[in-house]
């Protein structure tokens, strides 16, 4: 792939059914968009990283069309992004992007089969559910992912509210970008970082989360407390003395660890460098986590060469030497990342070096030397409106009540649960923290005091070397405990749940969770299917509200009749616009180990890959149905479809106008249905003249439709007409009309929704397709009357006869044109629907700038300016301000909208007249740029939408005069604005 032809195409400014269209194909920017964010970690690359943000979530969004929009852009991520990860592979390459294209329009079916196939959750379109995680990382900290790819990732799984969580500090450009990447998907971030404090000659965790952060001026007002920055510049020195452990530790890997690996896999791996550390994983300080995936990553290679000596050794090997071959081969897969770092990077595996997780006897940086309550005093000063978790792992009851009581309150959340250490033990442990937590909030004295002296009778147990000193402490808080239950009774104390997920492991869950009361019923029922281990021992306790948006207030008797009903509580849904969204007060751990909140992340357990009998060849395998050519799949479905519809009338029908051309007249119906639909949907008779008028075909949906409407010409001109209501009942055209095309009528509409129903169409869609075809029914006397009199006229013998021949015909046709119309009127509000979209983001951005531009130059009149593009542009030059090229590709994209897409001229006249006369004007005088051909065209020759600019340029060049005609005429009609005459 060409990077500089796509690089461009990723700025904001260019939205995707823009001029870029014309460009690069969706598919293809979409990948590179993807590839560009997957692939890039340094933090240099942050502004390309949310530019590449910026184009998917356009990209995607307007590629979903159909129902389940946030759920298809859900999928179509997903498989961009097993797209790219399949490199090399033109075979699996080649399946991916037909399921890319089946998902972007096809049927619902199809979606929620490839959102199985990629263990995604069908999440609710209103995007109301209670998806999160408390606890993730990304390369800042110990993760695979860049900020802005861990955030795409969360989006991907459903997941609206994230901490991500760092180590002693956090570098202010890692939190722009994580916030900047938050607010383009629409995800509530906030950032963690993770304190340790000394507590009975070991550290405890605490993870702080700043609150009331949302842009980069909060932000930036948080770093410059002075407070923060001695915070930040301490934790750097923690970070420093653990890159020293880091260090040690490929030092010990150089000299002994590669030399075992080399003794048991055959495999010398090269030495490590901690600078080609640094350099790959992008962060200055890299933890254990990136160095066992380096070195993962660095011996992949190796070992593949020797799996395929292993796999020449086979070949000719006796039985024993094969099984020992077969060993080695299951060893060399399992040597994944997290295997080498527990084998050879670990603590437990290098003694000799001291363990920075254990405090230091003397020295050591100052911030690990802090007591909780002097930690928690701390961090609370240095940002007052702050969240405290205490990471309850290692700990016991006794510890955490020591704590709390000890850091007076400040301490606001529990870490009730981890996915990363989720066993049947430790839902047995956590259980008491959930009882302490509860008796604190519900501020039930009797409970607190029994769970204290139960603390007390456990330390005596114990046996302890500081059994007694704890005895003392916890006798003092139980002599004081009312003193915390007053920390605790104006500000709950809450629970915490994460994963921390680094988007590496293969041990454990990845991110996300869900309470899965909030989920559709369908991700409910599929959410009760899953093991025990994907389910949390935690409840949470859901709260729906619904919120009424009051009619707008008018003249005339409806909106009085409105408000009216608005006020009576079970009909305000008719009148009002009603929102809805979830609420969890709280989450407890079960004691059975069953509730409501369920894992969003699998456990994968991949491996290597690696494989004795060779990878698999994708190439090899028959393609599945799904995956044939588009145009084939289409000629066969019409082939399937035309099949019975022609033996059907050849069999049954003795006038060779029916017996030969019966199934060609029937789909010839069909075909004008869609013809008629199409063209009322994109713009009837006065549509673009750049496009024709196949241009608006769905083939596909087409042929689809010629499959299923072949199998109705048995249903209905055989068994419904002739059979049961001709033979059976006497009911034909000379008895009894009405009838007659009432049940066929009514049998075609059962016909179509049952068939509507099993292709996975919306069912609102199939009880729609039944009504219609009880519509057709006048239609259809209506064409049966003027066809009887046409052959009266004709002097016909026995025209009721004729009529009781092309009975179902008539009614498929009366059907059909139905259909054609009112589909078409849907295609029409929802092409409308589209274009208004696409005016209204581009309004936005036209107006921001024009905003910067006035904020830029407070003593010129913009206005004025714009409409002199000449003079607009010299002055941009001058002053080193440039937004000449963002206003010329939003010029460029309005034109482009203008003329190829479905209904824009309608959709931008009622945008218009929505405005203000100021904001026509603005879009007016922005439109004025693409006069001034010779610099527009070098914007091009510059690579506005990369190398392959040929066809937009010259687009540009021969429709823009009569394009600025056009938009200066709508904007008089919408708002009496003319058009400045140019200076």
């Amino acid at each position: 792939m060409d990077r500089a032809q796509f690089k461009t195409l990723l700025e904001p400014y260019l939205k995707p059914h823009g001029i870029k269209e014309l460009a690069a194909d969706r598919g293809l920017r979409i990948a590179y968009a993807i590839m560009h964010l997957l692939e890039s970690l340094k933090s240099d690359q942050a502004s390309d990283r949310t530019k590449a943000l910026i184009a998917l979530r356009d990209e995607t969004m307007t590629a979903a069309r159909g129902g389940m929009r946030n759920n298809r852009a859900r999928v179509l991520l997903q498989i961009g992004k097993e797209l790219i990860r399949a490199k090399g592979d033109r075979c699996r390459q080649l399946a991916l992007a037909h399921d890319f294209r089946r998902a972007a329009a096809g049927k619902l079916s199809f979606l929620r089969e490839q959102l199985r196939k990629y263990h995604l959750l069908e999440m609710p379109e209103e995007w109301t559910q209670i998806a999160f995680d408390d606890r993730v990382h990304d390369a800042n900290s110990k993760g695979r992912k860049s900020a802005t790819h861990l955030v795409m990732d969360a989006w991907i799984k459903g997941i609206r509210y994230l901490t991500v969580v760092y180590y002693d500090y956090m570098d202010l450009a890692v939190a722009r970008e994580l916030f900047a990447s938050a607010a383009i998907l629409g995800i509530k971030v906030r950032i963690g970082i993770e304190y340790r404090a000394l507590h009975r000659g070991r550290f405890v965790k605490f993870v702080w989360n700043p609150i009331g952060l949302h842009d980069d001026s909060d932000i930036d007002g948080f770093f410059r407390v002075d407070r923060v920055s001695e915070l930040m510049a301490e934790g750097r020195e923690v970070q420093a003395a653990r890159s020293e452990y880091v260090r040690a530790v490929i030092e010990a890997f150089n000299e002994r660890h590669r030399q075992s690996i080399q003794k048991e896999f055959g495999v010398l791996l090269p030495a490590v460098s901690y600078d080609e550390l640094v350099e790959a994983s992008g962060v200055p300080h890299p933890s254990l986590m990136h160095l066992g995936s380096y070195i993962h990553q660095t011996a992949m290679p190796l070992f593949e060469e020797r799996t395929a000596l292993l796999r020449e050794e086979y070949e000719d090997a006796d039985y024993d030497a094969k099984a020992a071959i077969a060993v080695q081969v299951e060893s060399l897969d399992a040597l994944d990342a997290d295997t080498i770092i527990v084998r050879y990077l670990s603590p437990e595996e290098n003694r000799n070096i001291p363990d920075p997780d254990k405090p230091m006897a003397e020295g050591g940086p100052t911030l690990l030397t802090l007591s909780p309550d002097a930690m928690t005093a701390r961090l609370r000063g240095a940002a007052h409106s702050s969240h405290l978790t205490l990471i309850l792992s290692d700990l016991e009851l006794e510890d955490a009540l020591e704590i709390l009581y000890d850091c007076r309150g400040r301490v606001t959340h529990l870490e009730v649960c981890n996915t990363k250490r989720l066993d049947p033990m430790q839902t047995w442990r956590r259980k008491p923290f959930s009882q302490l937590q509860q008796a604190v909030n519900e501020q039930n004295a009797v409970k607190l005091k029994r769970l204290i002296r139960g603390c007390m009778d456990s330390v005596r147990e114990s046996g302890a070397p500081d059994a007694e000193d704890r005895l003392k402490v916890l006798d003092a808080i139980l002599a004081r405990f009312h003193v915390l239950l007053e920390y605790y009774k104006r500000v709950p104390l809450m629970a915490s749940i994460g994963s921390g997920s680094t988007g590496r492991s293969t041990r454990t869950h990845g991110m996300g969770f869900a309470v899965a009361d909030t989920l559709p019923l369908r991700a409910q029922r599929e959410a009760a299917r899953m093991s025990p281990s994907d389910r949390l021992p935690v409840e949470g306790r859901a709260v729906k509200s619904n919120e009424y948006v009051m009619p707008r207030p008018g003249r005339g008797m409806w909106h009085g009749l409105a408000r009216m009903i608005a006020q009576v509580p079970v009909l305000r849904r008719l009148v009002c616009e009603t929102r809805s969204s979830w609420h969890v007060g709280e989450y407890s751990v079960t004691a059975e180990g069953d509730g409501n909140v369920i894992a969003l992340g699998g456990i994968s357990r991949e491996g290597n890959g690696l494989d004795l009998f060779g990878p698999v060849d994708h190439c090899a395998r028959r393609p599945s149905p799904g995956h044939l050519n588009t145009a084939l799949k289409n000629w066969l479905k019409v082939l399937a479809g035309f099949v019975p519809a022609f033996l059907t009338f050849y069999l049954t029908k003795d006038w060779w106008v029916l017996a030969y051309l019966g199934g060609l007249i029937w789909f010839s119906i069909t075909g004008l249905r869609n013809v008629i639909q199409s063209v009322l949907g994109g713009g009837g008779f006065r549509r673009s003249p750049y496009l024709a008028w196949n241009d608006y075909m769905d083939w596909e949906r087409i042929s689809e439709s010629l499959l299923y409407t072949g199998f109705s010409v048995p249903l209905l001109d055989w068994l419904c007409k002739s059979v049961v209501l001709d033979a059976g009942f006497g009911i034909n055209t000379t008895t009894n009309p009405l009838m007659l095309y009432t049940i066929m009528a009514l049998t075609n509409g059962v016909y179509i929704s049952s068939h509507n129903i099993v292709r996975g169409l919306p069912r609102e869609a199939a009880a729609a397709n039944f009504f219609r075809s009880v519509l057709s029914i006048p239609i259809a006397m209506i064409f049966n009357w003027g066809v009887e009199g046409i052959l009266v006229l004709a002097g016909s013998a026995d025209p009721m006869a004729v009529l009781q021949l092309w009975a179902a015909v008539i009614s498929k046709l009366a059907s059909d044109c139905v259909a054609g119309v009112i589909e078409g009127l849907a295609d029409r509000r929802r092409n409308i629907a589209l274009r208004r979209w696409d005016y209204a983001e581009k309004t936005r951005q036209v107006l921001e700038i024009f905003s910067r531009l006035e904020i830029a130059f407070p003593t010129r009149d913009m206005l004025k300016i714009l409409n002199r593009p000449e003079e607009f542009i010299r002055m941009s030059e001058e002053s080193g301000i440039n937004h000449v090229p963002e206003v010329a590709a939003n010029a460029l994209d309005m034109l482009y909208i203008m003329a190829y897409k479905p209904r824009a001229r309608e959709a931008l006249r009622k945008a218009m007249e929505a405005m203000s006369p100021d904001e026509v004007a603005v879009i007016l005088a922005s439109q004025q740029i693409l006069r001034e051909e010779q610099w527009v065209s070098r914007l091009f020759v510059d690579g506005l939408v990369g190398r392959n600019f040929s066809k937009a340029l010259s687009f540009y060049l021969t429709r823009y005069p009569a394009y600025l005609a056009d938009i200066e005429r709508m904007a008089t009609l919408a708002v009496g604005i003319e058009p400045e005459d140019e200076a």
